[in-house]
């Protein structure tokens, strides 16, 4: 079987679609709002010829103008019913073949507990969001060729410690810890088997993109601690020790996210298949640190020398989802956390504010999203590195640097008013 390859500025090896041009699809995208959800609706207005129709859906009307194949609809999946939904898309006439389903709610912690801790409540919200969103598509008389479900690597346990490496699609479900993604998946594969769709369901590592004011958005606060240590005159100090700095982190830029989620729901034999996704690129943050720090215009700091400088926080999990070999243990020097609550550190951001017209604010009650979230990235000592011979195998192509996406995307959020502008 032939390919043509595409490339598109710094994105190579995309899919084409010879099959499809001119076929005036329709897909409804949900979360639309969201880092992923308006990259994906970005992604398919390239592509008018192919995609009639995009109904972007999500609670709120998307900031900025949008292109005249894309319609909001305004609808929230979790404090309204099945039938509520369904007399919604009835009344706005939705009628689509594809669905890109990437609504997500993030509730808060468990007190003085990381992140992702309240597991009950994590479960209950993002399973309605998909169950009453699917329950209401027969209501509407919908029924999509191919629903397409972009849960994320945490279904691989990353986030309560060390993962089997590589991360490969056929991998036991781990037993560490309640994870919503599982119910989901379960869910939607029982809804088609029943309406006679095809699923997809993806697998993307931290998602990499610039939309306003999204707390759940790694380089959102590792912009702005940059900016800041830059304007106080101080070196970007690595928190993690050197495992952290060594181990390769995989990433997942939003635009390569869509062009992979626009190939899986039209590649026939993507249907009823996991896949993982990411830029595919060779990634470790102490490699980048250097370049993060010229981007600044100022030093780079190295994991502390001596041990008594980290504090070690073990994991609440004997057993890995690895299976074995103790729980994770993570070391720090430091945390964004903490360093975002110094009165220094905030009045520097006060003075970049004003300096550069800045809106939105990852500090105060918005921190633990943020700043946290950013902890949770660099601080642990396990690697993510995803396997993609699923999709290679399957004919997909798409590559990125990844620290080319970094650069994009803080240059976007500089664009957004969100970080100041990088000095190099």
């Amino acid at each position: 079987m032939s390919q043509t390859v595409v490339s598109k500025g710094i994105f190579h090896g995309l899919p084409t679609f010879p099959d499809y041009e001119g076929k005036k699809l329709r897909i409804i995208v949900t979360g639309a709002n969201g880092i992923s959800g308006s990259a994906m609706t970005k992604v398919l207005t390239e592509a008018p010829e192919r995609w009639e129709k995009i109904y972007a859906l999500s609670r709120r009307p998307p900031s900025g103008q949008t292109a005249p194949n894309v319609e909001h609809i305004a609808v929230d999946f979790l404090q309204s019913t099945p039938e509520q939904i369904g007399q919604t898309l009835r009344d706005n006439g939705v009628e689509a073949e594809y669905v890109y389903f990437a609504s997500y709610v993030q509730p808060p912690p468990l007190e003085g507990q990381s992140l992702w801790s309240d597991v009950e409540e994590t479960t209950k919200q993002n399973v309605a969001l998909l169950s009453n969103f699917l329950g209401a598509l027969p209501l509407a008389n919908i029924a999509p060729k191919r629903i397409l479900l972009q849960t994320g690597a945490k279904y691989y346990g990353l986030h309560l410690g060390p993962t089997p490496i590589p991360m490969e699609e056929e991998d036991a479900r781990h037993g560490s810890q309640g994870n919503f993604y599982f119910p989901q998946e379960d869910l939607l594969e029982e809804f088609c088997q029943i309406t006679n769709s095809s699923w997809v369901v993806t697998r993307p590592c931290f998602i990499l993109g610039a939309v306003e004011s999204a707390a759940m958005n790694i380089l959102w606060p590792l912009s702005i601690y940059a900016a800041v240590q830059a304007h106080l005159g101080l070196p970007l100090e690595f928190p993690g020790d050197v495992a952290a700095w060594d181990v390769v982190k995989q990433q997942s830029m939003s635009t390569l996210i869509a062009y992979h989620a626009e190939w899986a729901v039209l590649t026939p034999e993507a249907g009823n298949q996991a896949l993982n996704q990411c830029d595919d690129s060779a990634f470790a943050w102490g490699k980048f640190w250097p370049t993060l720090a010229n981007w600044y215009q100022t030093s780079a700091g190295r994991p502390a020398p001596n041990a008594d400088a980290y504090a070690t926080i073990t994991m609440p999990h004997p057993v890995p989802p690895r299976g074995f070999g103790g729980p994770g243990l993570v070391k720090a020097s430091f945390s964004f956390l903490e360093w975002s609550k110094k009165p220094e550190v905030l009045k520097a951001w006060e003075e970049l504010k004003v300096k550069h017209g800045l809106k939105y604010s990852p500090f105060g009650d918005k921190a633990m999203d943020t700043f946290g979230l950013i902890d949770g990235e660099l601080l642990g000592g396990w690697g993510r590195v995803l396997s993609m011979d699923r999709n290679r195998k399957l004919g997909w192509h798409g590559f990125v640097s990844t620290k080319e996406a970094i650069k994009q995307v803080i240059t976007e959020m500089a664009d957004l008013k969100m970080v100041p502008p990088m000095l190099a």
